[in-house]
């Protein structure tokens, strides 16, 4: 009798356990958050940071805009930054999206979430220097305060982890989630190749990257790259609330004057050349109905009044859909592949890549290149490359300050007269200032690995 007792007390102790478990068990609030959850949220952080860091920071530093408000930008009057370092909590939701990959057998998701958190981690290396990486996004596993990597180091596992993206993805097999290619897996792959020749160019000046640059065009089949415009990765933003730019009618007001007075450069480039893109890119002087740029660098006192001069095209603004959200271009990959031809890294024709670069551009913009463009206008030769990437790099994020930061071309960006850093555009953000304190130990050992943490410290691929 009383082993019967016992047995009905633990079936219902059994049963009541299962009952309780099943009514504190929220069907519609899944306790894992899928990859086809997390992942469209994440590509859309990302482009919004892209943008965010065009408008308020790249097109500034890479002198084709100045600002009215934020002159510290202009003045290169900088101190701690943390606007990059925010994207460790974008690369934290990214490795949710591999671990989901992992656990699930879904190779693709992996694959995709090694693309998009090598594409980060190159921004954060590439803005500060030696940053957190091993032991970065590691608070739940005690570590709170992660130790500095190289950037040789981190630029070794950044390569790595792209090579071993382009052999996990299942080209048959589509990507639930995926707002930036539609789920079409060979665009990433074309995606994750074209990357790895960015990041191979961007440390040429250190290692000898010409094998494993050849090794990737010689084989287009197991590695593809980007092969036309329509392979851009660009998120494009369908300008219906959501899905909207920061800076875009409906979110705002716009920012015409705040993020949009070209500069003398960016207008000079333009108007000697007759290329017609100015026209898509920038409105003519409110006062005079001309194009008129403002020195870089001058002091607010020495600017004058923003209708004096030609600023940011009011479609930017008041188009939903015309901004987008720029990660890489065909057109950068084909001034990338020209510099390497020029430079002997590859085999081929540096005029053909070049020429095709330009096109692309054109084409990326909706605008018609002159018929002579590249044959009378601006032939190949190592200047035209260069400043001809400048201009198609435009509000591709932060990609020309750091191309600039290892050319070292366009020649003609330099430290205006206003600004407050020894006549010398800055090469490096500092640290945040929160590193400071709740990472100290880590933080010093960092900022003297690099010479200081200052501006004007080069990060370890920038030899110039």
């Amino acid at each position: 009798m009383k082993k019967l007792i016992v047995i009905l007390l633990v079936t219902v102790a059994f049963i009541s356990c299962e009952s309780f478990e099943e009514l504190n068990t929220n069907e519609n609030e899944p306790e894992v958050v899928g990859g086809d959850f997390l992942l469209p949220t994440v590509i859309f952080d990302l482009s919004n940071f892209v943008v965010n860091e065009a408008y308020n920071f790249g097109d500034i530093i890479s002198q084709y805009t100045g600002t009215y408000e934020q002159r510290a930008f202009d003045e290169y009057d900088w101190t701690s930054d943390n606007s990059f370092w925010v994207l460790y909590d974008y690369i934290q939701d990214v490795e949710e999206v591999e671990d989901f990959g992992i656990v699930n057998e879904l190779p693709n998701y992996e694959a995709v979430a090694l693309i998009l958190k090598s594409y980060m981690l190159s921004m954060i290396t590439d803005a500060y220097g030696d940053v957190p990486y091993t032991e970065a996004n590691q608070a739940l596993n005690g570590i709170v305060s992660p130790a500095y990597d190289t950037q040789e180091f981190i630029y070794s596992e950044l390569l790595s982890s792209l090579e071993r993206a382009n052999g996990l993805i299942d080209e048959s097999a589509s990507l639930p989630g995926d707002i930036l290619f539609n789920g079409n897996m060979n665009a990433w792959k074309r995606f994750g190749n074209s990357l790895r020749i960015r990041l191979l160019m961007r440390i040429s000046s250190v290692e000898d990257v010409s094998s494993r640059l050849q090794t990737i065009l010689n084989n287009p089949e197991a590695n593809p790259i980007f092969e036309s415009v329509g392979d851009d990765a660009m998120y494009r933003y369908s300008g219906s609330l959501p899905d909207i730019s920061p800076y875009s009618a409906g979110v705002g007001r716009e920012y015409t004057y705040f993020l949009g007075v070209s500069t003398t450069h960016f207008v000079r480039e333009l108007l000697e050349t007759n290329d017609p893109r100015i026209h898509e890119w920038m409105g003519v002087n409110a006062d005079a109905g001309v194009y008129v740029g403002v020195e870089p660098g001058l002091n607010l006192s020495e600017v004058g009044r923003p209708n004096e001069f030609a600023s940011k095209d009011t479609t930017f603004f008041t188009e939903p859909g015309k901004i987008t959200g720029i990660f890489m271009t065909y057109s950068e990959l084909n001034f990338l592949l020209a510099e390497a031809a020029n430079s002997g890294l590859i085999t081929g024709n540096a005029a053909g890549f070049y020429e095709a670069a330009v096109t692309a551009s054109f084409e990326q913009w909706g605008v018609n290149m002159p018929t002579d463009f590249l044959t009378a206008t601006v032939p190949f030769n190592e200047e035209n490359l260069f400043t001809q990437k400048w201009l198609a790099l435009y509000h591709t994020g932060t990609e020309a300050w750091f191309d600039w930061k290892r050319t070292g071309q366009p020649d003609f960006i330099q430290a205006g007269s206003g600004t407050r850093n020894g006549g010398r555009v800055p090469v490096r953000l500092m640290y945040p200032a929160l590193e400071q304190s709740v990472n100290a130990t880590n933080y010093q050992k960092a900022a003297a690995q690099i010479g200081g943490d200052n501006i004007n410290s080069r990060v370890w691929w920038d030899r110039r």
